[in-house]
């Protein structure tokens, strides 16, 4: 009696995983548009209060992002700066 691996003739090839961008990487990406974000659009995306997008801005400001907020008419508009 013999062991192994034996694989189906016909099988597929195994899938790759590929995880979900974290929240960090969402809210990076919104950040880092020419536009920047503003708090309402941060909100809107993640379905946060305000105050929670402004901890996460914070969040990422700790962690070493260097981000430049713009006061406009329509409020607060956040981008990331690259350096460069």
């Amino acid at each position: 009696m013999a062991t192994g691996n034996r694989t189906k003739p016909n099988a597929e090839p195994a899938k790759t995983f590929r995880a979900k961008p974290t929240r960090r990487e969402q809210l990076t990406k919104l950040l880092n548009r020419k536009s920047g974000a503003s708090i309402a659009q941060i909100q809107k995306a993640f379905g946060w209060q305000p105050h929670t997008a402004r901890a996460a801005i914070s969040t990422l400001r700790k962690r070493g992002s260097r981000i430049e907020r713009t006061d406009t008419d329509k409020g607060a508009v956040y981008r990331a700066l690259t350096e460069g």
